[in-house]
């Protein structure tokens, strides 16, 4: 078996800087324009978000590939990053979301783990630990042990929405 260390350092660090973004995998597709899959999440508290691997032609693209294909249905971690993609002559680069890995996180029950549940509502608060405990007891969540999935999406909307209203305050606009 021969192994890369450059390239494994590379994934490693590729991994460990993405954002992460956790939902039911729904889909996967592929782009025929740029031999890229599309890989469908409904994430929690966030709707249904879109995500490219590589170039299928490369190996980390179709292993990406191939473990959506299994996942679908299932409930995942997506490993993000957001890279910028030059559009035709005279057109302005854009941003697309990257899917650099995904993991299992299990059949998609309705439940999410309490940990699981808790960091996500202190990363929709921008990482305000009081914030995230008020919204957390004002959206009714159980003290302890697994948050039903219904329950916390309802509770993920409404901080995004309080987020939304809190950036148009900044903003001067009403």
């Amino acid at each position: 078996m021969y192994l890369d260390g450059a390239q494994l350092a590379a994934d490693i660090a590729r991994v460990d800087g993405a954002d992460r973004v956790r939902g039911v995998l729904t889909r996967v597709e592929v782009e025929e324009s740029s031999n890229r899959a599309l890989i469908y999440i409904r994430a929690l508290g966030r709707g249904e978000e879109r995500f490219r691997t590589d170039r299928l032609e490369n190996d980390s693209g179709k292993a990406l590939h191939a473990l959506a294909e299994r996942l679908t249905g299932r409930l995942v971690r997506v490993y993000k990053e957001l890279e910028t993609v030059q559009g035709q002559a005279g057109e302005r680069p854009s941003r697309v979301r990257m899917a650099v890995h995904l993991v299992d996180l299990g059949p998609a029950d309705g439940s999410v783990p309490e940990k699981e549940a808790k960091d996500m509502m202190v990363q929709a608060t921008g990482q305000d630990t009081d914030r995230a405990s008020a919204a957390w007891q004002a959206a009714g969540l159980p003290a302890s042990g697994p948050v039903p999935q219904e329950q916390l999406e309802t509770a993920l909307a409404a901080q995004s929405a309080t987020n939304d209203d809190d950036r148009e305050g900044e903003d001067g606009h009403s």
